[in-house]
């Protein structure tokens, strides 16, 4: 992927300095396109021959779903409207006049992001989005090294990289103009580098992995609640016994860290003065506070819109049924169009199953102390994102950023189980 990503920097560099002359760049961007499909079917026959048909399947399809995407009129691919085009109008404007990257403005990091890249490159949606398309793959990539790192033995990973590959959201947020691909490979090269912290005890690798989790945050700051699982691991995990080790001199000072940012990220209004919590999601160029901005109905498929949480009390009251809420909506009950029983069986079945297989495997999360890191790290997100949201729609969204550390998970202890 390294040759795909120079060459990406390279055309990205030549319709820069050739602006003048390059007056539309659909012709580069398709040269690209064809370069890459090339490029990447002998990089996955090198290197990932065992699952060279499962990507590379994978990336035509996110291709064709990009290039119908793409077609003037309606658009057909589910979550591909409203929002799509928000960020890429908004980016328009950024691209036309740049300064207005200091300013507050729908989209936020992202559509910044996008503004400043056809800026650069010309104002071309369709090399975006590919872009989206490299990012997923690339992230498929890196898991397959995180698997190896962790010993999980090579049925499980065939199988982990099938459903990686073809997870219906998957396949959707990477061949549209949504920020989830960038997301996740934030998220991705942050596990990659917990676990070699986890593996080696590479002191670089454990502020990497915050670093991209921080990164992250910049997009959507409740990502920010994986912190709590990493400092969990960096506070207790002992690496010369690898197990656990608890004192209340360390229980003290975690423990009021993970209340003070889960109540931040939950209320960000007690420190809306503090420049990074600043940087929560804007609607519509004006500020607002995260739940706010991720309860907006927007989203679609609206539920519990009576439990607002504004206060401790409220927060333990509700939590636990926003939470299954959040990880499984739409819910049968709630279930209204054909649309919404298809998100409900493709997404929310399988993070129903994952928490099933969590509670049923508790004896072997207890064995393997990296279960236990990255578990907290998702039930910490899943918490913070329940509690803000009230929305099926993005809820599907926002869950799908613990995809890969939950599949991480399930690898594990699939391989455990696989050996017993």
């Amino acid at each position: 992927m390294i040759i795909i990503w120079l060459a990406a920097s390279l055309y990205i560099i030549v319709s820069f300095l050739f602006q003048h002359y390059i007056t539309d760049t659909y012709y580069m961007t398709f040269s690209f396109i064809i370069f890459t499909v090339i490029v990447l079917f002998f990089t996955l026959l090198i290197n990932h021959t065992k699952f060279i048909a499962i990507i590379y399947t994978s990336f035509i399809i996110r291709l064709i779903m990009m290039l119908i995407d793409s077609r003037p009129g309606e658009k057909v691919i589910p979550h591909s409207g409203e929002d799509t085009e928000n960020y890429y109008e908004t980016a328009l404007e950024i691209s036309a006049n740049p300064a207005l990257v200091n300013s507050d403005i729908y989209g936020g990091f992202y559509s910044k992001f996008l503004g400043l890249l056809f800026h650069v490159y010309g104002d071309d949606r369709l090399f975006a989005q590919f872009l989206n398309i490299i990012i997923a793959v690339t992230a498929i990539l890196i898991m397959i090294k995180i698997f190896k790192m962790l010993d999980i033995s090579g049925r499980v990973q065939w199988f982990l990289v099938l459903l990686m590959a073809f997870f219906p959201h998957s396949l959707i947020f990477s061949s549209i103009l949504m920020r989830e691909s960038l997301i996740s490979i934030t998220i991705v090269l942050s596990l990659y580098f917990f676990t070699r912290w986890y593996k080696h005890r590479e002191r670089s690798s454990a502020l990497l992995s915050v670093v991209f989790v921080l990164l992250g945050a910049s997009f959507h700051t409740a990502v920010m609640g994986i912190l709590i699982g990493y400092l969990f691991g960096f506070i207790f995990y002992r690496h010369n016994t690898k197990e656990f080790k608890f004192s209340v001199e360390s229980l003290v000072p975690f423990s009021i860290f993970a209340v003070i940012t889960t109540y931040m990220l939950v209320f960000p209004n007690v420190v809306a003065d503090l420049p990074i919590f600043n940087k929560v999601d804007q609607v519509f160029n004006e500020d607002v506070g995260l739940y706010e901005t991720v309860a907006s109905a927007s989203g679609g498929s609206a539920y519990l819109t009576g439990l607002e949480v504004n206060n401790l009390f409220q927060l333990l009251l509700y939590s636990p049924i926003k939470f299954i809420y959040f990880i499984a909506s739409p819910m049968p009950w709630n279930i209204g169009s054909l649309n919404e029983l298809i998100a409900f069986l493709l997404d929310g079945v399988f993070y129903i199953v994952a928490l099933a297989v969590f509670i049923k495997n508790y004896y072997i999360i207890k064995e393997r102390p990296i279960l236990a890191i990255l578990l907290l790290s998702v039930m910490a997100g899943w918490f913070i994102f329940g509690l803000a949201i009230s929305n099926a729609g993005t809820g599907l969204r926002h869950r799908f950023k613990f995809f890969y550390i939950i599949v991480v998970i399930l690898g594990v202890i699939w391989d455990q189980r696989r050996k017993r």
